[in-house]
């Protein structure tokens, strides 16, 4: 496929649709460029146009879209604390979810086990043959790295898992099904991508407000950006203070560690951390936000994003704390690019499971990263 093909191609999501401005816009392509490269891609049966009706008067708004993919799609979302799965069927309108706290870093083989049970129990109720399953991604809270991308690096991260080889447990659980493994905030960047605060954009960072503070990349052509080793976005890792406290690295002071994450993570049920409206409470979220931003400050220089999206487990990042990002990014990023865009995640952890769908979809693996050779550590 020719490399225009390749980029407006590449821009078109699985959920969705944009019109030929959108294209023209995201890709840096002329307009007569983008109209041969969708005729060539929709004589190939690889894009197909719908016609959307207006909200009000006006002439209907032609898009261009991917046809529905046929197969069944899975993602197991593993968080530190809980499982959740999503099964899809062609496209979203036959979808089923299921949801169970778990401990997740201190019990591997039952975090596997809720994951393939929930698996079958969302192909029972849509109806599917259990043993229909075209590819499943699995999200883990921990980069996910190594040659071939089958190396999910849990030391220090999730002590019950060193020794688990997570995609061979689960293949022998689903025998002919694809695996493959991803991070957790590299899918909750892909699904902002898709259906969040990241459709229309072309070069993303995507901050996950948990405890390990994860960070994704989507940068040019809308691609997920995983790094040689597959640690691209391990923000949590910078140190911003040498006396600090320890982390599990190793080192001290770490952003992880110095931002307190815990009220972020916990369930809804708990007592509100930081009290809306509470001046106090506005001084700590802004002085946090800070913190982080001006990591991110330092980032907009090396990288230049469009847009930084922050995501919370539980309820949405309170404004102060988005205000406070915002005013750190200002003191470390140069004039020219000081003025980046932080917005909130309208999705939350559910982009997680949209994700992994997207993923799934795509096939936008090699076939090495649907295996596990190696031993975790």
């Amino acid at each position: 496929m020719a490399s225009h093909d390749e980029r407006v191609l590449g821009l078109i999501p699985y959920d969705g649709a944009l019109t030929i401005s959108d294209l023209v816009r995201d890709s840096g392509l002329s307009r007569p460029t983008v109209t041969g490269v969708l005729g060539r891609l929709h004589a190939a049966g690889a894009v197909e146009e719908t016609v959307v009706a207006p909200a009000g008067l006006g002439r209907p708004a032609k898009r261009w879209r991917r046809p529905p993919r046929h197969g069944t799609f899975g993602v197991i979302a593993l968080s530190r604390d809980a499982v959740r799965v999503r099964v899809v069927v062609g496209d979203d309108r036959h979808a089923a979810e299921r949801e169970r706290r778990l401990d997740v870093s201190l019990d591997a083989q039952g975090a596997l086990v809720h994951g393939h049970r929930f698996l079958r129990e969302c192909l029972t109720e849509l109806g599917a043959p259990a043993d229909g399953l075209s590819r499943v991604v699995l999200g883990l809270p921990c980069p996910v790295g190594g040659p071939e991308g089958d190396h999910p690096r849990v030391r220090g991260i999730l002590p019950d898992w060193i020794g688990i080889r997570p995609a061979e447990s689960l293949r022998a659980l689903l025998p002919g099904t694809a695996i493959v493994m991803e991070n957790d905030a590299n899918l909750g960047a892909l699904g902002e991508l898709e259906q969040g605060a990241g459709r229309g954009g072309t070069d993303l960072v995507y901050i996950k407000l948990a405890p390990g503070l994860g960070a994704a990349l989507i940068l040019g052509r809308r691609r997920l950006h995983r790094g040689a080793a597959g640690l691209a976005g391990e923000i949590g890792h910078v140190q911003i203070n040498p006396m600090g406290h320890p982390c599990a690295c190793g080192a001290r002071g770490c952003l992880a560690t110095e931002i307190p994450l815990d009220p972020w993570h916990e369930p809804p049920a708990s007592a509100e951390p930081f009290p809306a409206g509470d001046p106090a409470a506005d001084r700590v979220l802004h002085r946090l936000g800070a913190l982080l931003g001006e990591q991110l400050g330092a980032l907009a220089n090396l990288l230049d994003p469009g847009r930084v999206i922050v995501s919370t487990d539980t309820t949405p990042p309170p404004p102060v704390l988005l205000d406070g990002i915002r005013d750190g990014i200002r003191r470390t990023a140069l004039p020219v690019v000081s003025d980046l865009p932080v917005v909130a995640s309208p999705l939350g952890i559910r982009a997680e499971l949209i994700g992994g769908i997207a993923l799934a979809r795509s096939g936008d693996a090699t076939p090495s990263r649907t295996g596990d050779q190696r031993t975790s550590t």
